[in-house]
């Protein structure tokens, strides 16, 4: 019995380096065929997930890995930072093996995009200030109000306003105690609500939700269907 349990211990033992070393050569060919799709100038972190990961490879099918590209790398994308998720990614075995891989289909993707708010009120310009509150984003700018030039701020709330795009809408106003009309208060959350359009995103991923943090704004999107190939 106890010759048997070392064998196991051995052969378990083995059968943990192989698959370790399987999922360093694959995390490999992976980062290579990103890096070639996306045009990179290094090697994207590419970490497969799932235990054990030698199944997979057999099958041809992984099912959750997870990529962190280098955001200067990416364009518009320039030092923000870039999390992806591909789930189903499709590698023949053969493929893998031969070193053969022009191609790799992706059932879906699922990243996220950590946007600060000095990168959003660039984009907005015209003095504008964007920020974290205790209630929600909060967007300063100084308006004329009533013939003065006053520094008015104001709570939004976040939305989705399209594939590419988040928007604030300004819904509270802090005026310092100044008593102005009801269609002026109207009018002054208007100038201050905002839309953002995110730079374009990897593996034509399309926006699906925003959260503010104490730093900016996390944009979330996901793509169905994608495949890796060389530009």
């Amino acid at each position: 019995m106890r010759v048997l349990l070392i064998v196991i211990g051995v052969l378990l033992a083995v059968l943990l380096i192989v698959d370790r070393v399987g999922v360093e050569y694959a995390e490999d060919r992976v980062a290579e065929q990103v890096q070639e799709d996306l045009g990179l100038s290094a090697l994207p972190g590419v970490e497969i997930n799932g235990f054990p990961v030698l199944t997979q490879a057999v099958a041809g099918e992984y099912h959750d890995v997870r990529l962190t590209v280098d955001a200067a790398d990416l364009g518009e994308l320039s030092d923000l930072d870039v999390e992806v998720q591909l789930t189903g990614v499709q590698i023949p075995l053969s493929d893998l093996l031969g070193g053969d891989i022009e191609t790799i289909p992706v059932e879906g993707v699922a990243g996220t995009v950590s946007i600060p708010y000095a990168e959003v009120a660039a984009q907005i310009g015209s003095g504008v200030r964007v920020a974290d509150g205790p209630d929600g984003v909060v967007v300063s700018q100084t308006l004329d109000v009533l013939g003065e030039q006053i520094e008015v701020s104001g709570t939004g709330r976040i939305r989705v306003e399209s594939s590419d795009q988040i928007g604030v809408t300004v819904v509270g106003l802090n005026l310092a105690g100044l008593e102005i009309p009801g269609v002026l208060i109207e009018q002054l959350q208007e100038q201050l609500s905002f839309t953002y359009t995110v730079p374009t995103l990897p593996f034509g991923q399309r926006i699906t939700g925003a959260t503010a943090t104490a730093d900016g704004f996390d944009v979330s999107a996901e793509a169905e269907d994608a495949v890796l190939a060389p530009l």
